[in-house]
């Protein structure tokens, strides 16, 4: 067996690489070559293929050689600099990082606490954004729906508004789907009712918000078989008082989002439905958290909410 610090393993290691190389470059640019200039390399290969194969290691440096200038001799027009390759690569990585980002996952930070307690100030997502279908670029076409929307997904969609705010436009908020295309919805005080049928809540208990002592009544909220968290305000009962729009019936190719925070949300009930060609995905796992506002430096971090799934 040969020692791989030997000088003779360091020899066939240096000859297989030259080898390799030699014979990739040819192959690629086998049309553009000089038959002649081809024929030559390919018998400097098959006789450098010899002496590893049962040559000394005074042979096989030979043939090393004898290849190496062949290969400078007509190949090196078709070799690319070492710069050449790394720039290659960083833009292959950036387009294959751009093509990920608009056709399959796109990052997005919770920056309000309109989704607590579902999702938190603090957390970073991933957003699925082929799962209701691929968007063709420059159009509002969609093809290969891998699912429809459904009552109780979070999306994140852009602002469907801007013309009423343009300092809006473009902006991505984040928002729990309760009403599709024909639903009716009406609220009640807490009660959200959807076709005229009151949403199952049931009560979970009251806490207080550690921050600013402001005391929430907790739900789980059955959505049509969606089961989830909401909070209201403690003592504000009748949440349904304020510039609300009033609603008849959800509009065809639009959806009606609330927030989880149901007295701490803009969203449907304020500025309107949700243009489907609006939506740029479905927020579907928690890839980092991080409580920026807690003063203690070691527990801003929230390990338990990372990799985990959203719902």
């Amino acid at each position: 067996m040969l020692n791989f610090w030997s000088k003779e393993a360091k020899v066939r290691k240096k000859a297989n690489q030259i080898l390799s190389h030699t014979k990739s470059v040819l192959e690629k640019n086998i049309s553009r070559i000089n038959p002649g200039s081809a024929a030559l390399i390919k018998q400097r290969i098959g006789s450098l293929e010899a002496a590893l194969a049962e040559g000394s290691t005074k042979e096989i440096l030979i043939e090393t050689d004898a290849l190496e200038g062949a290969s400078h001799d007509y190949l090196s027009k078709y070799n690319k600099s070492k710069l050449r390759q790394n720039i290659e690569a960083l833009v292959f990585a950036v387009v294959l990082a751009l093509l990920i980002r608009t056709f399959v996952f796109q990052p997005f930070k919770i920056p309000s606490g309109s989704m607590i307690p579902t999702l938190l100030v603090g957390d970073h997502l991933l957003v699925n954004k082929f799962i209701y279908g691929t968007k063709i670029p420059f159009t509002d076409k969609v093809v290969f729906p891998i699912k429809d929307i459904e009552r109780g997904d979070v999306i994140v969609f852009t602002y469907p508004n801007s013309e009423g705010d343009p300092s809006k436009k473009g902006v991505y908020y984040i928002k729990r789907v309760v009403g599709l295309s024909g639903d009716r919805i009406d609220i009640e005080g807490r009660s959200l009712l959807i076709n005229g049928q009151e949403v199952p809540m049931q009560f979970i208990g009251t806490y207080e918000d550690a921050r600013n002592g402001e005391a929430f009544d907790e739900y789980d909220e059955d959505l049509y078989g969606d089961d989830h968290k909401v909070i209201f305000r403690k003592g504000k009962e009748n949440t349904n008082t304020g510039n609300y729009i009033p609603v008849t019936k959800v509009p065809e190719g639009k959806v009606f989002v609330m927030g989880d925070n149901r007295d701490n949300s803009q969203d449907s009930r304020y500025w309107g439905f949700v243009p489907i060609e609006n939506i740029a995905g479905k927020a579907f796992v928690i890839h980092w958290s991080w409580d920026f506002d807690n003063p203690d430096l070691k527990d801003k971090v929230r390990w338990g909410r990372i990799l985990s799934g959203i719902n």
